[in-house]
């Protein structure tokens, strides 16, 4: 017995006693018209059907007829219903030397260097269908137009659904990259050998630098995130790269299979396809081009992809005689900033800075003393124009941007006495009054 009519009789089973009544068990050699009989000509049989189709008998079928998105093995775990709460991060603790005449120590307070990022759900879409008397009638004209019927609304449904949320995965990385929140890092695109073994490589070498301790794979920090940098690393079987596939079959073909003497999952990792990065608006037309990523790798935890609720609501209008189903898709689509994700692209995306931020307009050194500033911009992913940082007297204090992040500065006092630094991108500028003390 085919999945159609298990579905079929697992309905009679919950149904009504009137539905059990009239409607038959169905078995290998029961025809059709014995189902859709008694549904038809009875109105209180059909609405009870009407609203088991979509809950029951699509439900039961989609597991063999649905897109089978391959980022579904990122998605964490659910979610409480109302839930904009945050992620939390820990960093390591600091050590420091052990000295046997420090007294003081004992009874020092050494805080834990927390982090938090703020999400929310952003993902809320409704797909509606609308299943009409008429057309039900011409469904049962044998089993196989209905499976034909069911299998049309399953793929307008969950179809619909999972097609956006891989979408919406693609989305994420595309937006990660256009707001220049994300590590990135440049490199030519693999058109010839030589550049697809360069590229292989660096993947290679990123994969196992993830797995090692290091601040320069999350990008905390880029985002002017508070404190000190963190510290992350990965597992390797937490490790994924998501790689557009013109760029997998060209290595398929010109490197994996002649240059490396490993399979692909032990050389790179969890490797999952994508056509490309491109943003699309709903009417189909190109939002954002994002033919300069070639992909990401990251670990699983970077994608804050969390699934709140899968419901069916139903309505019947008896004024054209249809039956309105809404399916709803509610989730979460965020990236972290407590992760490793690198995204490797062509080029780096050009953001607008529109205004400087610090939370500090005064800062006061001593002679000799160096205090690292961290400075915010809007967009919090700006990066153009480069920034400056100009001391109004070097014979006061002087100021060195970080060259691995130029959001960061260190101001070292010189000689006693004031002045002025000036943050700058273009005509977009800030002040902060240095103080030098002996």
């Amino acid at each position: 017995m085919n999945g159609l009519k298990y579905g079929l009789n697992e309905i009679r089973e919950l149904a009504s006693p009137i539905y059990q009544k009239y409607v038959p068990v169905i078995t290998d050699d029961t025809d059709i018209s014995r189902l859709a009989e008694p549904i038809l000509n009875d109105p209180e049989i059909y609405n009870e059907f009407q609203k088991a189709l979509i809950n029951r008998i699509v439900f039961t079928q989609f597991n063999t007829k649905i897109f089978n998105n391959p980022f579904k093995v990122l998605e964490g775990e659910s979610i409480p219903l109302g839930y904009a709460g945050q992620d939390v991060y820990v960093n390591p603790a600091q050590g420091r030397q052990y000295n046997v005449n420090d007294f003081v120590g004992l009874l020092a307070k050494y805080e834990s260097d927390v982090k938090v990022q703020y999400l929310t759900v952003n993902f809320d879409v409704q797909y509606p269908v609308t299943v009409s008397r008429q057309s039900l009638k011409k469904a049962f004209t044998s089993w196989g137009d209905l499976e034909r019927y069911i299998t049309d609304i399953t793929t307008s449904l969950y179809n619909a659904a999972y097609i956006d949320e891989y979408n919406a995965v693609k989305q994420l990385v595309a937006g990660s990259y256009k707001g220049n929140i994300s590590m990135i890092e440049t490199i030519d695109a693999p058109t010839t050998e030589a550049k697809a073994k360069a590229f292989i490589t660096k993947a290679r070498e990123l994969f196992l630098n993830f797995q090692t301790p290091s601040s320069k794979y999350n990008a905390w920090a880029k985002i002017g995130g508070y404190g000190r940098p963190i510290v992350t690393w990965s597992n390797a079987d937490d490790i994924v790269i998501i790689l557009r596939n013109d760029i997998r079959a060209y290595m398929d073909v010109n490197v994996l299979a002649e240059a490396f003497n490993m399979d692909k999952a032990t050389l790179l990792g969890n490797i999952l396809p994508v056509d490309n990065f491109n943003v699309y608006n709903t009417d189909g037309t190109l939002n954002f081009d994002g033919s300069n990523i070639l992909g990401i790798i990251a670990d699983k935890s970077w994608f804050k992809i969390k699934s709140q609720d899968m419901f069916m609501e139903d309505f019947y209008n008896p004024n054209n005689r249809t039956m309105q189903y809404f399916l709803n898709n509610i989730k979460m689509f965020n990236m972290s900033y407590f992760a490793n994700g690198l995204i490797l692209a062509t080029e780096e995306p050009e953001v607008t800075i529109v205004e400087i931020t610090s939370e500090t307009k005064n800062v006061t050194l001593k002679v000799g003393e160096v205090k690292e500033l961290v400075i915010g911009t809007n967009p919090i992913g700006g990066n153009s124009p480069q920034i400056t940082y100009t001391s109004s007297d070097t014979d006061v204090f002087t100021a060195t941007a970080l060259q691995d992040n130029e959001k960061h500065v260190l101001l070292e006092g010189v000689d006693a006495g004031s002045g002025t630094l000036t943050i700058a991108s273009g005509n977009v500028e800030l002040e902060i009054s240095v103080t030098v003390t002996e």
